[in-house]
């Protein structure tokens, strides 16, 4: 019976040994070892079917009988193919141990962190040996726009107080910083070169338009008074004839922020009126965060609290962001922060500018050289500039590739954007116009009087991350917070701990803002001890 199918039997095992063959690329050596085995047994076999066994056995006779007349040549051939087999054996062990991967540091801005994280994981996933050992190890940090700006001042060392103590933790000097401007890399980086670091590379990778931001359920009434190619100011204008207050991120803390009242301020032109003129936008901006209840921070903590306030119904508000921050807002906000995460409805300006993110490459001076580290900076901003690396900017950051088409998530296009392509870097602002608007922004805005308070209770000496404690944190904290005031600001510090009767106690009188800088470091240091228990009450 098994004679008269002979083609079907040795297809059937042929096929058996062809899948245990295959398998051998996706287990471990030893079991490798034992699927090799079974595939030319069953091949054998079903070769043995084919042929008939007795034609085996005649051609085994006759190779026995050739081998027993040629036995110099049998062994020569034999201890040819063991050592030949050995050697490819330990080529092949040797092929696949993993060498380490090299080791690049990519910073990403603070806003969205999460999302150019997932892209350096994927470029990761993608740049693997033919044996999947990984050629690289990213390491992503984000950093705001104002620390970052402190570091590369610093040359990425201390950012020291008078006395040379006080420091910030700044975490691995960059191999790849992708900045969100041109803009943004001329500030810290003016003539390709800086304080310790050299500039060899600024690629455009990506941008993100500069938005109007209208929770859906007013975005209806604003469509109706409005049409394609009106200006930032005209769209203001429009929301706020149906009932909506403009609201914006803090400038100096939010980089779309600052191309956005940049726009604004250039529409002011020249002379003795525009200084008037920024200062009532800057009052109209703080009373309708004001009245919405909304902080002036970053976009995410803006966005955020929008969405926590949402709850209920949104208010009448509309947000001068960026896309990206729109599209993302939800991944920046903390679990206990949700709220009724109402969609956002985007009217684009007819200005060009918007983010345009461009990934520096940077060497530094006194660190030791590395080929391939260089190398491997090339090729993550190689692969962000190609296909899959475009693909993961659009998907997993929430922002558009050189292409200009809009992002797009897992399951497709994202609803409620319009399909309209907007090249990024089509419309630049100098860096000039940038550190322009910053000091009008100081001069326009109103005053603030700003209280801190700060913990300084026994569990604030715990370790917070690394080498820090808990009160090096908030220390840092604060000092970041004083270099966001201007010249007309006062601020006091307060600390907290022990029994109500004795809390809060004076760090720092409230005082102006340049005296607070530059006492606040001593004082702080001096002043700040960890202990006693966190107060239930304060007077």
């Amino acid at each position: 019976m098994v004679g008269d199918h002979r083609t079907t039997v040795f297809a059937v095992f042929g096929t058996v040994a062809g899948i245990c063959t295959a398998a051998m690329g996706v287990v471990d050596r030893g079991t490798q070892i034992v699927l090799l085995v079974v595939s030319v047994g069953l091949f054998l076999a079903g070769l043995a079917g084919l042929v008939r066994v007795r034609t085996y056995a005649r051609w085994f006779a006759a190779a026995w009988a050739w081998a027993k007349g040629h036995r110099i040549l049998v062994a020569v051939v034999t201890v040819a193919v063991l050592a030949g087999s050995t050697g490819a054996a330990v080529a092949l062990q040797s092929a696949r141990s993993c060498e380490d991967p090299t080791e690049v540091a990519v910073m990403v801005p603070e806003e969205g962190a999460a999302g150019f994280a997932a892209v350096a994981d994927a470029f990761e996933r993608d740049s693997v040996t033919p044996f999947s050992c990984p050629r690289y190890h990213v390491t992503t940090f984000g950093m705001g726009w104002p620390a970052l700006r402190a570091a590369f001042e610093s040359g990425w060392g201390a950012a020291a107080g008078q006395d040379g103590a006080a420091s910030l933790d700044l975490g691995p000097r960059p191999d790849v910083w992708l900045a969100e401007s041109m803009a943004q890399a001329d500030i810290v980086a003016p003539g390709r070169t800086g304080n310790g670091f050299t500039v060899t590379d600024r690629t455009l990778v990506a941008g993100s338009p500069l938005v109007l931001a209208v929770p859906e359920p007013h975005a209806q009434a604003l469509s109706a008074t409005t049409k394609p190619g009106d200006s930032t100011q005209e769209l203001m204008a429009a929301a706020g004839a149906a009932g909506l207050d403009v609201v914006r991120a803090n400038p100096d803390a939010s980089f779309a922020a600052a191309l956005h009242t940049e726009r604004l301020y250039a529409a002011f032109g020249s002379g003795g009126a525009e200084a008037e003129a920024q200062q009532a936008l800057e009052l109209d901006l703080g009373h309708a965060l004001e009245r919405a209840g909304l902080p002036l921070g970053t976009d995410a903590a803006l966005l955020c609290r929008l969405d926590e306030l949402s709850a209920a119904e949104p208010p009448r508000v509309a947000v001068l962001t960026s896309e990206r921050a729109m599209v993302h807002r939800g991944t920046a906000c903390p679990a206990s922060a949700a709220g009724g995460d109402a969609a956002l409805v985007p009217f684009y300006p007819e200005s060009a500018v918007g983010l345009d993110y461009r990934a520096v490459e940077l060497t530094w001076a006194d660190a030791e050289p590395s080929g391939r580290r260089a190398d491997a900076a090339a090729a993550f901003v190689e692969w962000l500039g190609a296909s899959d690396g475009q693909e993961a900017l659009d998907r997993r950051a929430g922002v558009r590739g050189v292409h200009g088409r809009p992002p797009s998530g897992d399951d497709g296009p994202l609803p409620g954007l319009p399909d309209a392509v907007v090249k990024p870097g089509a419309g630049i602002v100098a860096d000039t116009r940038v550190k322009s608007m910053e000091e009008q922004y100081r001069a326009a805005r109103r005053p603030a009087r700003v209280l801190v308070l700060v913990d300084s209770s026994g569990s604030m000496g715990r370790p917070a991350d690394g080498d820090r404690l808990r009160i090096d944190v908030a220390e840092r904290g604060v000092l970041g917070a004083l270099s966001h005031l201007g010249g007309s600001d006062e601020v006091g510090i307060w600390s907290f701990s022990g029994n109500a009767g004795s809390s809060p106690r004076a760090v720092l009188d409230v005082t102006g803002s340049e005296e607070a800088a530059r006492e606040a470091p001593d004082l702080l240091r001096d002043e700040l001890r960890p202990e006693g228990a966190t107060p239930s009450t304060t007077r």
